[in-house]
């Protein structure tokens, strides 16, 4: 957008809204400079704010803060959306240090949705899944990340109803036992990794959280025919996927207002 085409007092709004979000309650001057206006200026944006409901101005005070309308601003804009504009280029980074395809998976009901993979920039990947392929939580690598983390209730209703509604002519099948114990297991290590014989491709997982709670998981997609050694695999890519996992939830407004509060400090009412 060309310069002439600004409205350059709705950008010093923006500013201040944003500055607001991160610092929680400010004075005015505190607005002022943290945005680099005049503080007349500033007063004004937070005036025209506060009438327009989106800022609050504490009783007897020069103090200002946010107010839950702040929230419709990003109605159309899904968590989801935020975590794969903040995951995008990580995980291509990522996939070009590592070599292999690399995607970030959420769930829907009893199945794995791929939402973001680096299929099309890695040239050793053997298909290209597009964003939106799914794949049933209990044939999944990213599904049972999911699972070791998720609450008994909704494991056991997942669990059951994908038990329920597996395909029988699928080649590859867990029953109950062995789902318990592959959930258990990548529980305790951290990771999931899986090899099936009609594939010629392994994959290993790793659990995306986000302000105690799963999100997701980050696969990685290997040949299996260069990869014999499981053990060195699993010590030699599992750590930089659980890294990449730690990088995209750190950089989460969800995980950063989530630490604030466990550490006791004041978290900015967007949140």
């Amino acid at each position: 957008m060309a310069d002439r085409d600004e409205i350059k007092s709705l950008k010093k709004a923006l500013r201040a809204i944003t500055f607001l979000n991160q610092h929680g309650d400010s004075t005015v001057s505190q607005v002022a400079q943290g945005i680099a206006v005049p503080r007349a200026t500033a007063y004004r944006l937070l005036h025209t704010l506060a009438g327009e409901g989106y800022v609050d101005k504490l009783p007897g005070s020069d103090i200002y803060r946010l107010t839950s309308l702040v929230r419709g601003l990003a109605a159309g804009f899904r968590d989801e959306d935020l975590l794969i504009e903040i995951a995008r280029p990580l995980l291509a980074e990522a996939q070009r240090e590592l070599g292999w395809s690399i995607a970030l998976s959420t769930p829907r009901g009893t199945e794995m949705v791929v939402r973001l993979n680096t299929d099309h920039d890695s040239p050793l990947a053997l298909i290209r899944y597009g964003v939106g392929a799914s794949l049933p939580i209990l044939l999944s690598t990213c599904g049972y990340c999911y699972l070791a983390h998720c609450g008994p209730a909704e494991r056991e209703s997942i669990v059951n109803e994908g038990l329920a509604s597996a395909n029988p002519d699928n080649p590859v099948r867990f029953d109950r036992e062995q789902v318990r114990d592959l959930v258990a297991r990548v529980h305790d290590d951290g990771f999931c990794h899986l090899e099936f014989d009609h594939y010629r491709e392994g994959n290993l997982g790793v659990p995306l959280l986000l302000a105690g709670r799963p999100v997701g998981g980050i696969v990685m997609r290997y040949i299996k025919s260069t990869m014999r050694n499981t053990d060195r695999l699993r010590a030699s890519y599992a750590p930089r996927l659980q890294r990449l996992a730690h990088e995209i939830a750190a950089r989460h407004p969800a995980q950063i207002a989530y630490e604030q509060r466990a550490a006791g400090e004041p978290v900015p009412a967007a949140f």
